[in-house]
């Protein structure tokens, strides 16, 4: 099953829940590698904390407008296999980096047998940096 066919998927069992999370990390990820310029944002942000963008995964991302420019929330994930949150604000036309809201390490739950829901997002998410390793 592609992404779009688990999409529409109403109730979805714990295989394709966690299928449809892979997909979706993967999607992101393989789209900020193909084109990092697409976010100069997490470039800058990225620079400024000492990571290089070819060094991790961008594993979840997305975006609110706000008064003062274009909100930017999600996780990066290092090759070394450390998790980071980020919130920052870019402008909305050119995508500069305005502020650094929030960058910060954290320790998810990492498991392959959370109770309801398979696999934890940390899980997948390492699970998807093996596969981008070996390539």
């Amino acid at each position: 099953m592609n992404i779009e066919e688990l999409r529409r998927i109403r109730n979805k069992n714990v295989q394709q829940q966690n299928m449809l999370a892979y997909l979706e990390m993967e999607r992101e990820a393989e789209h900020f590698r193909s084109q990092p310029q697409s976010h100069p944002w997490l470039l800058a942000v990225l620079e400024r904390f000492g990571q290089e963008p070819t060094g991790g995964l961008l594993i979840s991302c997305s975006s609110v407008p706000e008064q003062g420019g274009m909100q930017w929330m999600g996780t990066w994930l290092t090759s070394d296999k450390r998790f980071f949150e980020f919130d920052v604000m870019a402008d909305y036309s050119s995508g500069e980096l305005l502020e650094v809201d929030q960058w910060y390490e954290y320790q998810p739950t990492v498991s392959a047998h959370c109770k309801g829901i398979g696999k934890s997002h940390a899980y997948i998410a390492l699970e998807l940096l093996g596969k981008f390793e070996k390539s």
